[in-house]
Order: structure tokens, then sequence, then C-alpha cells
């Protein structure tokens, strides 16, 4: 999810807890803030210090002058043959960066592996600013946009669409090589690492707690890492909530996309939905000019079913069929889409692209998940008064 929702989703958790409301509005206390700072934590923490720690065995850093689609296809390409010839569990990482033709002007290229035909396909896209908006006619001939090179050992690639390469610090990929002799590409492979784990997220809050003085301190920052975790696990990457006791990342659930507007809208608004009720209710006994009473007078069941559940169910719906008709429309094509794709072009028709099924977790597991992020907020519900 987008760093905002994580800072709302923990700002939210945190004033379920009575005592930092109340102290919030009589003593201006801060401590309200500790759960949107350990909402944005595990992100801030893989962005800004784990990325600068991470390795890289192969790194691919295109001339803006002399770029050549070719030559990275076949870099990527001899990067999966090493790995296949690693032991079991060993990672190769790539480095890809990004092409700068000026302050605010990139290259765009992207890269897809196609698991079928056992090829890394590149395909060099237009100029582009920083926000991502093509420059019109800075497209690269036709002969010379595409270009592709073969590796040898099957490849297991999850993601199942190409990563579009255009601005700021380009994406890395870690080649594992599995004991059945394949290679599982591997995404961005410092990220939802040990910034994404319990373990890390328990001992950050308790260093809090300790130097506060404050058990509710501790829980409130616990809360808020741990909502972060809960609705990251919705996309696809998933985490690692056992480091350093367990090495890999689990798979994610795969029910939204992170960038997803609809879905990070609908979470931020639910939860200033749900930061107003629990103000409202928590600051009654403070002052009433802090309170509206028609809120109270709805009483909670009410108050989400009309502020929140019937019109977002009403613009999901609208949502979903305007989903189903642009998709309807849709051609995939690796030239475009990927990890910060904002569009896909068009491709012929008699062209067969192919793109990988992925695998989708049970079903008990996906129903699991969501479950969490209620649970969660209805123990908060119900325990909040006390706490």
């Amino acid at each position: 999810m987008r760093g905002l929702t994580h800072f709302i989703v923990g700002i939210a958790i945190a004033t379920f807890f009575k005592s930092l409301v109340t102290g919030a509005a009589v003593e201006d206390s801060l401590l309200i803030l500790l759960g949107g700072i350990f909402g944005l934590l595990p992100d801030t923490i893989d962005f800004k210090f784990m990325v600068y720690l991470e390795e890289h065995d192969v790194v691919i850093d295109p001339h803006p002058d002399r770029m050549d689609p070719k030559e990275i296809a076949e870099k990527l390409a001899e990067a999966i043959n090493r790995a296949g010839e690693m032991k079991p569990g060993k990672m190769l990482k790539v480095k890809l960066h990004t092409v700068r033709l000026g302050p605010d002007l990139w290259r765009q290229y992207s890269v897809f592996f196609n698991t079928r035909e056992k090829r890394v396909e590149v395909r060099m896209g237009p100029q582009v600013t920083t926000g991502g908006i093509p420059v019109p006619g800075t497209e690269p001939p036709a002969g010379k946009a595409e270009a592709s090179a073969r590796f040898k050992p099957n490849l297991i690639e999850t993601y199942g669409k190409p990563t579009e390469i255009k601005g700021f610090s380009g994406p890395s990929f870690g080649f594992m090589k599995g004991k059945d002799g394949s290679v599982e590409v591997v995404f961005i492979p410092f990220h939802r690492q040990a910034g994404h784990s319990l373990t890390l997220g328990l001992m950050l809050a308790a260093a809090v707690g300790a130097i506060l003085r404050s058990w509710t301190a501790l829980l409130v920052a616990f809360l808020g890492w741990v909502g972060h975790i809960i609705f990251d696990s919705y996309g696809h990457m998933g985490g690692n909530l056992l480091w350093p006791v367990t090495k890999r990342r689990t798979g994610g659930l795969q029910l939204v996309s992170a960038s997803d507007p609809f879905w990070n809208s609908l979470i931020v608004y639910s939860c200033l939905a749900i930061i107003l009720w629990n103000l409202n209710e928590y600051n009654a006994g403070v002052s009433q000019s802090y309170t509206v009473p028609a809120i109270s007078a709805l009483g909670l069941p009410l108050y989400l079913l009309l502020v929140v559940c019937l019109p977002w169910s009403i613009i999901g719906l609208v949502y979903m069929q305007m989903r189903a008709r642009a998709r309807a429309a849709e051609v995939v094509t690796p030239a475009a889409g990927g990890v910060a794709a904002v569009a896909e072009e068009e491709r012929e028709p008699e062209e067969d692209v192919y793109l990988p099924p992925v695998a989708k977790p049970p079903l008990p597991l996906r129903v699991l998940g969501v479950s969490a992020a209620f649970i969660l907020f209805g123990l908060l519900f119900w325990l909040g008064p006390a706490l």
C-alpha cells in the first residue's frame, strides 16, 4: 500500500487508545503519532537503509547515448544461466539502473521474463518525465527498440508481467537456484525482509516503550507496525514475518495491487471514519464542544454501515464494472505494464504473448488473511476504552 495509507492506518490504530486521545486533547501529548510513525517505519527502513546494504553480483547500467536492449537482455540471460549453475538455495543478484537523460528526463525500458520460451525480452520505450509522462516523438526506431536473449534453466516468475524501468532508482532482481534445478526470480530481494518482520517490529516497539517508560507506547507502536504488515500481505510480494528465524519471504495473498488507487482510497477513507468515531467517543468526557452528538446517536454498527459500507459498496460496484470493461478492450504486451506502469500499449491480435499463470494461495489462507484486519480492529473497538 501507499505510504499515506500506512500512516493513516497507524493513526487510526492509535486513536483506539483512550488514554492517547484524551492525552492529546488535555495535555497536548504527541504519543498518538507513534501509530503513524510505526505505520510508515517498515518501508522507511527498507528504502532508506536496507537498499544501501544490498550487494549486487551484476550491475546493468545502460549508457544514455548507446543504449542497447540486446546487451541488457544478454546480461540478464547470462545471470540466469549463472544462477542455474549455483548450489541450491544460493542467489545471484542483479541491479538494473535507470537511464537518465536530463534533470527531468529519462529513457523508459521494460524487461519481461518469458518463462515458456525461456527468453529475456527487453524493449526500449519513449523518453519520459520524472512523473512518467511520455514525450511525444521520442520513441526509438522499431527495428532497434526490441531484443531478446535465451536462457537455459527453467525459470519460476510469479509476477507474470513486464517490469518497467523509467525514473529514480531502478529495481533489483534475485535469481535463486531451487532444489529441482529451476531458478526463481525474486523481485527487489532486500524488500519485505527484516524491515517487515514481526520480530524487528517488536524489538523497536520495546525500545520505544522502554525509553518512554510506557506500555501503551510499546503497544501502539507495535500495532502500528502490525497494521502495515497486514495490509501489505494483501498484495503479491508478501513478507518475512519471523526474520531472522526464517530466511525468505512468503508470497502475498494476491488480493489487490499495492498501487491500486481504489483500494488505497478505500482504506484511507475507512480509517478516517474510524478516527472520527474514536475522537468523538473518547473526547466526550473531556468537553462536549469536542464532539458531534449526531455521530454518537447513530451507534457504532449503524455509523459504520452508513458512513463506510454503503457508500463504498456503491463505489466498488461502479469501479468493478469500469475495470471489467477496460480489461475487455485491453491486450497485454511486454512493452508496457509492470511494477510502475500506468498504461499498456496495443499489440497486434495475431501476436502471441505468453503470460504464465500465477498460482494463488489457497482460499482458506486468503480468508484468514482478510480476517486478520477485521480481528485486529474488532479487538481494538472492544478493548479501546480500557487502553
